[in-house]
């Protein structure tokens, strides 16, 4: 007896097919939402650990300058018998500006320069974008005079730069109020300690707040 030989049609029916194409696109596009959105979080993390950075930056430029600071201002002055203000700090329209001898300068080898210097802290205009600040660090030796030295930015992206400061009674009172300028022709004194507030705005246009006490050891 002949044996008939029996077919079978296996495949997919062309609804199985739209079906498995239709499930593989949403799978597809949930990926690739999930990829953007890590790479965007990647990305944000980087640039708020970069605007961190650069607070870290300057405050610890800061930190250096503002803890030597001395009160002394004719040391290197071009008119030896000079007495200069040592320790000059002032605010206008909630940007301060900072000015004081410090011991902080690291003099070259064979130079005739101390290691005592007049160290500024002020803001200047950007040229892109108008609401924001370079704050600026000046380092002249010749202490008392407005020519000489060099003066650079330390960042390009403030939006505020406030300075206060702490008499002594920082030491024994726990309710002293900040003051926002100070001058040592007046007070013949460094403050105890300086509180530096900065903002700067990241680059997705977050304006980001950072503080630092700064403690200053010698206080004549």
């Amino acid at each position: 007896m002949q044996q008939q030989s029996q077919t079978t049609n296996e495949g997919f029916t062309l609804i199985e097919v739209l079906l498995a194409v239709f499930i593989a696109s949403i799978v597809m596009a949930v990926l690739y939402a999930s990829f953007f959105q890590i790479i965007k979080a990647k990305d944000k993390v980087e640039e708020e650990l970069e605007l961190y950075h650069e607070a870290r930056v300057i405050f610890s430029k800061m930190t250096r300058d503002i803890v030597t600071a001395f009160p002394r201002g004719s040391v290197n002055s071009d008119s030896p018998n000079s007495v200069s203000d040592f320790f000059i700090g002032s605010q206008e329209n909630n940007f301060s500006t900072l000015t004081f001898t410090s011991l902080s300068r690291t003099p070259t080898p064979d130079a005739k320069e101390s290691d005592q210097t007049e160290i500024s802290y002020y803001l200047e205009p950007t040229e892109d974008d108008p609401e924001l600040f370079a704050l600026m660090r000046r380092d002249d030796p010749t202490i008392g005079t407005d020519e000489g030295g060099s003066q650079y930015p330390i960042s390009e992206r403030i939006v505020g730069f406030t300075v206060s400061y702490l008499g002594e009674e920082y030491l024994t009172s726990e309710n002293q109020e900040l003051a926002f300028e100070w001058n040592s022709s007046e007070t013949s004194s460094l403050p105890t300690a300086v509180n530096v507030n900065i903002v700067l705005r990241s680059p997705r246009g977050d304006d980001i707040e950072f503080n630092s006490l700064i403690l200053i050891p010698v206080v004549d």
